[in-house]
């Protein structure tokens, strides 16, 4: 009998996520200066798709962080009542945190040109994919933020620092890339150019989100400067280690030429994809390493 109390415990918290993800679907579908259905359905824009994938994965990282956290000892439903007033609490602060960063990312990564056009006039999958990556890295990153905080406040100032954290790493990569990343992505819809950089932004918000991520035992004992300190070691050794992978990457990983060559003459893809899966894989690493 128990674990029929377990599984229908489960399928509780399964529920609400389910109920919390079609609630946000909604919401991101009223937010938007366009029919989202229109777009995915009547004209196939694929950029739109790219985007809404990734903010629905952003919030299932928020959902993630929101149920991480100590197993009650019996299944029950004063134990899951008792829980799911702060789920609901930090699940709607996660996504109002979401649709923040999606504006400040919006605003600021690619800020040459308007995103909004680009996706839904366009139809510039590079576009739609690098904003796809910035929903699911900010989700990564207030997921960290949750499950690592004491209180809402801490939740908040570790989520805006490292979201501040998040965008300037966007734009250091524009600087170190050999070609004119706006240009590629945004004029010549390069969208190698954007898998490129969509996995360093994951790979960098996976980082960010270790450092946010505080072990059970130091929960208490950390105070949020404590907890500053500890995302800025790992924001900073996860910034340099990913800029010197991208100098390696570009010379070494692709037999027969250079990435950045193969992304601004060819618009080859098999390039994009090499440098965002090695940009993932160093994230992960570093995740259980560092």
């Amino acid at each position: 009998m128990t674990e029929l109390f377990w599984l229908l415990y489960s399928a509780g918290y399964l529920i609400f996520a389910i109920i919390f993800l079609f609630i946000a679907n909604k919401l991101f579908d009223r937010l938007t200066p366009y029919s989202i259905k229109t777009h995915l359905t009547e004209k196939d824009n694929a950029a739109v798709g790219l985007l809404l994938s990734g903010f629905m994965l952003g919030i299932t990282a928020v959902l993630c962080g929101v149920l991480a956290g100590d197993t009650p000892e019996k299944p029950d439903w004063e134990s899951f009542s008792k829980d799911l007033i702060p789920i609901l609490i930090y699940g709607s602060l996660g996504l109002l945190m979401l649709f923040v960063a999606g504006i400040l990312n919006d605003k600021i990564v690619l800020r040459r040109f308007s995103n909004q056009e680009e996706i839904v006039t366009n139809q510039n999958s590079a576009v739609g994919i690098i904003m796809a990556a910035t929903y699911i890295g900010s989700g990564l990153i207030i997921a960290g933020s949750i499950s690592g905080g004491l209180d809402i406040r801490c939740v908040i100032s570790t989520f805006l620092i490292a979201q501040c954290g998040f965008i300037i790493f966007g734009l250091v990569y524009q600087l170190v890339t050999r070609y004119d990343d706006q240009k590629e992505i945004g004029q010549n819809k390069n969208l190698a150019a954007g898998i490129g950089f969509s996995g360093n932004l994951i790979a960098f918000s996976m980082i960010l989100m270790k450092g946010l991520t505080v072990d059970v035992e130091l929960t208490v004992a950390w105070d949020l400067a404590d907890r500053l300190l500890h995302m800025l070691y790992y924001g900073i050794a996860g910034s340099l280690l990913l800029v010197i992978l991208r100098f390696i990457t570009d010379r070494v990983f692709l037999p027969g030429g250079r990435i950045s060559e193969e992304v601004v003459k060819d618009k080859n893809l098999n390039a994009g994809y090499i440098e965002a899966t090695l940009a993932i894989s160093v994230g992960a690493i570093l995740f259980f390493c560092l």
